[in-house]
């Protein structure tokens, strides 16, 4: 028999904070010491205001607190999962907030919502290069495959060149909210130790598209906001440098067959 290994859970006392990083984008962010890494999600204030990612279900409860530090939770029009994952989006109950629509990529309508029990069947969906107004705002949303799921999308803000890449351009550790320092060569020890990618390919053809956009801060889902002057290091970074899946998931070697 195999040795049961310990059971991972986001801690429900992970400390979570707020800093308002760009024009009414805020990063809501916890630091989990067991993975490494802090969690990030992002609440756009506008006419519409909108929640991307809403962490796993041991630490939503915090990020609901950060989110009333700015709004009232029932003034939430949107909250957007960019690909279908725990960490994405599985924490939040929208039970306690009806008005609230899903946003979500075409794929992930298709492949999942539509036939999992318990999710809000009220959602929308995108395709490539679609976009929705939620006032001053404009998100763009773009189709990513395999970066690092199938279904995977990322959301460009039009207006202030926000680029929100879910899982790609993570950093590990605890670090300040924006980060000006190069922390690329950390990112790839990350994604080799880590196994997430089955191929270079479409990651960097992801990251090329994404560096024509010239985005002014890069918002990742783990790790510090990137700054517009260092971004083109971490791109560079990924087409340099081989990081797809070699045998090792999540730090655990796995025997050939």
């Amino acid at each position: 028999m195999p040795e049961v290994r310990k059971e991972y859970r986001v801690a429900k006392d992970t400390p979570v904070s707020i800093s308002e990083i760009k024009d009414g984008i805020y990063r809501i962010s916890g630091f989990v010491k067991e993975f490494g890494i802090t969690f990030n999600q992002f609440l756009i204030d506008d006419e519409k205001p909108t929640l991307i990612h809403t962490g796993p279900i041991g630490m939503y409860e915090r990020i609901e607190e950060k989110v009333k530090e700015v709004m009232p939770l029932d003034k939430l029009s949107y909250v957007a999962f960019l690909h279908f994952e725990s960490d994405e989006w599985g924490g939040m109950d929208f039970l306690k907030s009806p008005g609230v629509k899903l946003l979500c990529s075409d794929l992930s309508s298709k492949l999942n919502l539509v036939g999992w029990n318990g999710v809000p069947v009220d959602h929308i969906s995108f395709w490539d290069n679609e976009t929705l107004k939620t006032g001053r705002r404009t998100l763009r949303f773009l189709m990513t495959p395999h970066v690092h799921h199938w279904d995977s999308m990322m959301v460009f803000e039009d207006t202030t060149k926000s680029l929100f890449p879910s899982d790609l351009f993570i950093q590990p550790g605890e670090n300040r909210p924006v980060a000006s320092d190069d922390l690329s060569e950390s990112m790839i020890k990350l994604y080799r130790g880590a196994g997430i990618f089955a191929s270079e390919n479409p990651v960097r053809q992801t990251a090329k598209r994404l560096a024509k956009l010239g985005p002014e801060m890069v918002f990742p889902m783990h790790g510090p906001c990137i700054e517009k002057g260092v971004f083109p290091k971490y791109v560079d970074a990924l087409m340099k440098n081989e990081f797809a899946y070699s045998g090792v998931l999540l730090g655990q070697k796995l025997e050939a067959g």
